[in-house]
């Protein structure tokens, strides 16, 4: 008799266990379901697609530049710990032109030579997956918003020979690390027109 109430009891605490598994296993579920939800709905609500949105959010990072002609601010993305802002050629002027990516991030304890290797590294492995091998062609430095910054220029061919140009510099924005990213093709690259786009940022 013993015995069997022991087994009993046994089979009792195994049940309300999983039961007690199962509750928790629902609950995270649940929970991840709702982080992930609001985190999508943040994502959605950080987009902007209007034109004066995506410049006042540029000038949320820099206070002032002179776009390359025919330029302007198409889209901005606020996420938390970074903004991005994707200034492109207005509608109709586009073609191969290259687009200039403007980003802001506010991590903490991360300096920007770190920021600027975490980017690049991100992109060579995303170039990577798509057949890139990215070389560095040219290293000059420039002054950005009062400081001597370093402009690095990378260019890779993928398999089906399609060239492509990237600079990447980063520079001290007004609430953290900013970075600058252009990336096209060579033989739409207007090195003097960016160049002066870069000297222009305050």
């Amino acid at each position: 008799m013993t015995t069997n109430a022991q087994g009993n009891n046994n089979n009792k605490w195994i049940w309300i266990g999983l039961g007690a598994a199962l509750l928790f296993c629902a609950c995270a579920a649940l929970v991840a379901f709702l982080v992930f939800r609001q985190a999508g709905q943040k994502i959605r609500e950080g987009v902007k697609t209007d034109p004066e949105a995506a410049a006042k959010a540029a000038h949320e990072i820099v206070d002032a530049y002179e776009l390359p002609a025919g330029y302007r601010e198409q889209m901005a993305m606020d996420i938390v710990l970074y903004s991005v802002v994707v200034i492109a050629p207005e509608a109709g002027r586009a073609g191969n032109a290259p687009l200039i990516m403007l980003a802001q991030f506010s991590q903490i304890g991360t300096n920007r030579q770190q920021m600027e290797q975490q980017i690049r590294q991100a992109f060579e492995q995303q170039s990577g997956n798509r057949g890139l091998d990215m070389k560095l062609v040219e290293v000059k430095k420039m002054t950005i918003r009062g400081e001597e910054v370093q402009v690095t220029i990378f260019e890779g061919t993928d398999k089906n020979g399609y060239v492509l140009r990237q600079l990447l510099t980063s520079f001290p924005g007004k609430n953290g690390t900013a970075m600058l990213m252009i990336m096209g093709s060579p033989s739409a690259w207007d090195e003097e027109a960016f160049d002066d786009f870069l000297k222009s940022i305050r």
